[in-house]
């Protein structure tokens, strides 16, 4: 079960090596020859051969003067270090966890650069003596990437909960406990760290989101920065005095931008502040071909790494705007906000990502590619109804229909009501269809759980409005001119949206936690929270009851309601009670909004995650080496 053998095989090809492959009914480990052969072609693609006879750059020994990761080992360092690698999971595991990142999970966040790994991993498995700290970061990157990894078997592709007899539950702790042992006596032999330090607890960052942790999360990834910080990654002008070859500074760039994107969401979702600096500036960036003010190159494909890059040009979007959460809310800079970001972010987003009829012709040859486009826009809604949410503890919200508040406020306040249910309601609409692209089965992938979980409260808290939607068309205030279909993307939705739709969404959410709660604890809180809250609704609002199978559904009043003689109506006055004054739509302090906030925070663990099979890796996914070092630096979108 574990590997006690002695000197460790010298690639992924060698003799006896087991693999993974795709094959019509999902993944299954397969013969060393076929198995070999395979990977040759693989690792050839993805330039592993260039990369190979560059050991010397990339490998252990090269001295960095700032991080110091090739510092020797004491003795006593490398005997417990050996102590350790002889209870890791045995090498023929740890290759059908590696080639499965490769293929199904590398695509999420993108960390690591696989042809890099790759070599790193060839090379780790040929070191009999340890002698190097860099070779200990590296035995640990490796222990934290396939103990990630395990958190999305079994899948439809892959459907036992064993690796060769081994369960996951033991690999997964295995390879804990290990890679918890060696960063011990990493940080004992060098306090600085490196970039692969950087990258290891990421990884064990995102393992902890996976199992639900977040706040957990969210300090490993304070403790990433600040290796960042201390070598000084976050800042061009501390590297140009290191002698890096080209490979290894876009590295750090790309791994930078992903600290930058975790620690944006992050401070959003827990409402604390953010570890970085926002802004930054221009030559910090990775350099990634395909972006040039929403351009696309007719003949080149979008580089796999632009996802990535878009999402962090989206956070530092709205980190240059401030805190929207705790303040007073005030809808005309709200508006503004809004305006500004459809006019600089969304118009300037590549045709294959474009939010309006994206450019769809690369989809077939990057089969990532539409799962990409799928996260980037939900992430881009996610936003834009975070820009309005706080008009839900306006407390004037609740005269909006009341003649002492100007037209003007009442038609704004309506339409941003509406803009706030437009945005959660693509928001799931994004998570369906990404999770039917996903197998549409049991997933511990966070993102998923997380913004169901909160788009689906947005949509609940608005509908405790029996007003709503209001018909404020004979009162529309058309969009500026500068603002088209194209970047304003909620005004269509806006102009069709109905209190039914809202409900739909609702339930299906709910289904979702529902369904993904079986294996996935964050999920069996969402649901849970989410469904109190249906019952609440239930309770106090007329328009709305809840059936035995705990369905959502209008009552027959709100279908009526929904004519224009009925809103019309309504409008006048809105709402009254006994005295004749204004009812509050919202039954709730503002405390009952908490969970929204602290969903996030939630920290139970579930034993097995798996995530659906996606299609199969292909190595036109992977930009050759000759490629990666050559790409043009971006322009500001």
């Amino acid at each position: 079960m574990l590997r006690k053998d002695g000197p460790r095989s010298s690639s992924l090809r060698e003799e006896g090596t087991i693999g993974l492959s795709p094959t019509s009914s999902g993944w299954d480990l397969v013969s060393a020859e076929k198995s070999n052969k395979a990977h040759e072609s693989l690792m050839r693609a993805q330039g592993c051969a260039q990369e190979r006879r560059s050991c010397s750059s990339l490998g252990f020994a090269r001295q960095d003067s700032l991080s110091s990761s090739s510092s020797a080992l004491a003795a006593e360092a490398v005997d417990e270090y050996h102590r350790n690698i002889e209870e890791i999971p045995d090498r023929q595991i740890l290759d059908f966890l590696v080639q499965f990142f490769i293929a199904e999970v590398n695509w999420l966040d993108q960390l690591i650069y696989i042809p890099w790994f790759l070599a790193k991993y060839e090379r780790w498995w040929m070191v009999e003596q340890v002698k190097l700290v860099a070779e200990v970061d590296i035995a640990i990157l490796i222990l934290r990437v396939c103990s990630y990894t395990s958190q999305f078997l079994p899948s439809p592709g892959y459907t036992l909960d064993k690796i060769r007899g081994v369960s996951l539950d033991v690999i997964r702790k295995t390879c804990d406990e290990a890679a918890d042992s060696l960063a011990v006596i990493s940080a004992a032999a060098n306090g600085q760290g490196s970039l692969v330090r950087i990258q290891h607890l990421a990884f064990f960052g995102l393992r902890c989101q996976t199992e639900g942790n977040t706040v957990a999360f969210r300090e490993v990834l304070s403790r990433a920065v600040r290796v960042a910080q201390s070598i000084g990654i976050n800042s061009d002008v501390a590297r140009l005095q290191q002698g890096m070859d080209e490979t290894d500074k876009e590295m750090e760039r790309r791994t930078f931008c992903n600290l930058y994107i975790w620690d944006g969401v992050l401070s959003r979702q827990l409402d604390h502040t953010a570890f970085l600096p926002k802004n930054r500036r221009p030559g910090n960036w990775p350099h990634v071909d395909g972006i040039r003010h929403g351009k696309d190159s007719e003949f080149d494909a979008p580089e796999p790494f632009t996802e990535r890059l878009l999402q962090a040009r989206l956070a530092d979007f709205w980190r240059s705007m401030g805190s929207m959460q705790g303040a007073d809310y005030d809808m005309v800079v709200a508006e503004e906000r809004y305006d500004k970001f459809c006019s600089e972010y969304v118009s300037q987003l590549p045709r294959a990502f474009a939010l309006v009829d994206a450019d769809k012709r690369w989809d077939k040859r990057l089969p990532k590619l539409p799962l990409q486009r799928l996260l980037l826009h939900i992430a881009i809604y996610d936003t834009m109804y975070w820009n309005f949410r706080p008009l839900l503890l306006r407390h004037d919200f609740e005269r909006v229909e009341s003649p002492s508040l100007p037209t003007y406020k009442r038609v704004l306040l309506g339409s941003q009501q509406k803009a706030l249910a437009v945005a959660a309601l693509r928001t799931i609409e994004g998570i369906t269809q990404l999770h039917v692209l996903l197998g549409d089965s049991h997933t511990r992938f966070a993102g998923l759980v997380i913004s169901t979980f909160e788009a689906a409260v947005v949509l609940l808290y608005v509908c405790m409005d029996p007003m709503f939607p209001r018909d404020n068309q004979h009162q529309h205030i058309p969009p500026p001119a500068s603002t088209t279909s194209s970047t304003d993307s909620l005004h269509a939705g806006i102009l069709n949206l109905t209190r039914h739709a809202c409900l739909q969404a609702v339930q299906g959410a709910s289904k979702r936690l529902s369904m993904l709660a079986e294996m996935n604890s964050m999920a069996d809180i969402g649901a849970s929270t989410l469904n109190r809250l249906m019952s609440k609704l239930s309770e106090v609002s007329g328009n709305t009851r809840l059936t035995t199978n705990n369905e959502m559904i209008p009552n027959q009043h709100e279908e009526a309601g929904n004519t224009a003689t009925a809103s019309t109506a309504s409008s006048q006055m809105g709402p009254t009670s006994g005295m004749g004054e204004t009812t509050n739509w919202l039954p709730y302090d503002v405390a009952d909004l908490r969970p929204m906030n602290h969903f996030a925070t939630m920290s139970e663990m579930s034993t097995v995650g798996d995530i659906a099979s996606w299609p199969t890796f292909e190595h036109p996914n992977l930009d050759s080496q000759s490629d990666f070092v050559s790409m043009n630096t971006i322009q500001r979108i």
